[in-house]
């Protein structure tokens, strides 16, 4: 049974059951009402037959006068009947030939009482309210009784019973109708998730979206989020086609290298320079491995970080040195460093200072520079690595952080980069729950910032952690290939 079905056959259920309810309280209601209307009525009546009796009554002589004084009351529809406290029947109106009391378990009651009776004679259905009659002294003279047949009322409750039946099955039938259509328009956004999806299936298409113009209620907000996961989706999907495209291609430049020089050493026998060659070629294959199995961990969650504590002027001091050496005709120049402490892993934080300050001699020409620096602003501490070297154009800094993203990819392979570096150090400051980000001018330069936060200060305030530039969003740039 679809949705559509269940919740139309439950709002039917409950309108049958509100209307039954309805129904039963209104029919209570008004038999409660006019019986309370009848008995108030017979009061009124038993209290003037009491009182004329008990004004009129010196002795057996009087009776005939009695007689004629009850006969001249107007009693409407009621019969009355009088009764002697010995069961003598004192009077009666003609209006019923009844000689028998109208409720006999109630005629000697000191109690007014109220009861539904139906005479055995007539097969009468009637409201008898017996009241008692006390002289001045309190003596039980005997007991009014009084009648009304609930013929007429009772015709009025079935006829009030068969309309509530004709119009609840009316509007139940209607609102089951009401119900499948409005169902079917409330539930249309399910069927057009349920639609896309199917066509998504079939075509393998992830740009495909829910055309949802409603209200932002609840399915409103489900349409959306089949959206928002699509697009994600379809990034992700983009993203992976896109990596397993660079990893292809950055794969192939080696294999198609080594495989031309085994050819020539098939040929011509080993020499220096394809062997060089070959080795080169072999060790960008292991780094890029390399690269690729970390990353994976990472993204995995099975890359877990030794954290101890560590001394960031004293790591900065350490890739300085280390840089130095292989600087090839870059001066690599350490400002002073500030003392600062951070909770992290020293090798891995020490590999992302390595693959910046190893990007920033890689693109910065011989005789160029590059600064380290270490600073404290409030309770952060900032690793700067700075550089003259070719800069990064402003359209591509929001994507250099991005796997095999490079700005000139000509030259990226010339030095012998696969653009998987600055996404490695991305992951390893934010696993440190730290920022990283770039400024750069074309041909002035490039600066570099990690900030992490220090064990041996205080937070600041929300307004005063984030020092760094606002970067343009480029939502619709066109990605380029980009250094890394």
């Amino acid at each position: 049974m679809t949705i559509r079905a269940r919740l139309t056959l439950i709002y039917s259920a409950m309108l049958a059951v509100t209307s039954f309810l309805f129904g039963f309280s209104l029919l209570r209601l008004l038999d409660w009402a006019w019986h309370e209307q009848l008995r108030e009525s017979m009061r009124s009546v038993a209290q003037q037959v009491t009182e004329l009796i008990l004004n009129e009554t010196n002795g057996a002589e009087s009776q005939p006068a009695i007689r004629k004084q009850l006969a001249r009351m107007p009693y409407l529809s009621f019969a009355v009947q009088v009764w002697r406290q010995d069961g003598t029947l004192l009077f009666t109106t003609g209006n019923v030939e009844y000689s028998e009391p109208f409720d006999a378990p109630s005629l000697h009651s000191r109690d007014e009482v109220v009861r539904d009776v139906r005479l055995s004679a007539e097969n009468v259905h009637a409201l008898v309210y017996t009241a008692p009659i006390y002289d001045n002294n309190g003596a039980h003279l005997g007991a009014v009784q009084i009648l009304s047949p609930l013929t007429t009322l009772d015709a009025a409750s079935e006829r009030l019973l068969r309309v509530i039946l004709v119009i609840g099955l009316l509007v139940l039938l209607l609102a089951f109708i009401a119900g499948l259509v409005i169902a079917g328009q409330v539930l249309q956004p399910i069927e057009m998730i349920n639609q896309t999806a199917k066509q998504i299936t079939a075509a393998d298409d992830l740009s495909k979206r829910i055309p949802y113009k409603g209200p932002p209620d609840e399915l409103g907000q489900l349409a959306l989020t089949f959206n928002t996961t699509l697009d994600r989706l379809e990034r992700l999907f983009m993203a992976q086609r896109r990596f397993v495209a660079d990893v292809s291609h950055e794969l192939r430049t080696p294999l198609t290298t080594l495989q031309g020089n085994l050819d020539l050493i098939r040929r011509y026998g080993a020499d220096a320079i394809s062997l060089e060659a070959m080795e080169s070629e072999l060790k960008r294959m292991t780094r890029l491995v390399g690269d690729l199995l970390l990353l994976a961990q990472a993204d995995s969650g099975r890359l877990p970080l030794q954290e101890s504590v560590v001394d960031l002027d004293t790591l900065i001091v350490e890739v300085y040195h280390q840089t130095k050496v292989l600087s090839q005709g870059v001066k690599v120049r350490l400002t002073p460093p500030e003392p600062a402490r951070v909770k992290g892993d020293p090798d891995r934080l020490k590999q992302v200072l390595l693959n910046l300050v190893t990007n920033a001699i890689k693109y910065t020409p011989e005789g160029g520079e590059v600064v380290l620096s270490l600073t404290v602003e409030g309770g952060y501490a900032f690793l700067r690595v700075s550089d003259n070297g070719i800069g990064i154009p402003k359209e591509d800094l929001p994507y250099i952080f991005e796997r095999f993203y490079r700005v000139d990819k000509a030259r990226e392979r010339q030095i012998g980069g696969v653009g998987l570096g600055l996404s490695i150090a991305k992951w390893i400051v934010e696993a440190h729950h730290g920022r990283i980000w770039a400024e750069s001018e074309v041909g002035k330069g490039s600066t570099f910032t990690v900030q992490l936060p220090r064990l041996d200060a205080e937070i600041e305030p929300e307004s005063a952690r984030d020092t760094r530039p606002r970067l343009p969003i480029l939502g619709a740039a066109k990605r380029k290939n980009s250094s890394a």
